[in-house]
Order: structure tokens, then sequence, then C-alpha cells
């Protein structure tokens, strides 16, 4: 959570595709370092453990402090928009 946080939701761009775009692309350089090195390790337990843990620490955490700043248009947002793995249209 930033300390200095925009004072309007942002949902277009890569928000529009993701809440956590950030994260989207943080987990496939993940997954793509492990699939250069040819780790198993890092590519099939790491990585997913990860986002498992990324998108626990986003629902307990940050979706309730973004609900109160932002009420309502956040919580139509979070029903548009995917936590972290975006949909393809």
């Amino acid at each position: 959570m930033p300390t200095n946080s925009p004072p309007k939701l942002v949902t277009d761009g890569p928000y529009a595709y993701s809440r956590n775009p950030m994260m989207t692309g943080l987990f496939m350089v993940i997954a793509g370092i492990g699939i250069c090195f040819g780790s198993i390790t890092l590519t099939i337990i790491m990585t997913p453990l990860f986002v498992f843990m990324s998108i626990l620490e986003f629902k307990n955490l940050e979706e309730p402090e973004l609900e109160k700043r932002f009420g309502k248009e956040y919580c139509e947002y979070k029903a548009k928009a995917p936590i972290i793995i975006p949909k393809i249209r």
C-alpha cells in the first residue's frame, strides 16, 4: 500500500485487465526465469506458491483498505477486473 496513494481510482490501461498488473508482470518474470534456467522447482512450485501468497495478502490487507477508501466504485471495479490473472477477451 503506497504512502502517497492516488486521489481517485484508476481503472484504465493495464488496470482494466488486472487489479494488480505489476504483480502479474512479476509472476511472468519469475516463471520465465524458471523456464530459462530449466528450474522445475522455480517454475512449478515457487511461482504458484508466490502467486497464492500474493493473492492472500492482496485480499486480506490491500482490498479492505481500497474498499474503505473508494467504496462502491471499487466494489464495481472489483467485479469487472480479475485480481491478478488477466481475462483474455
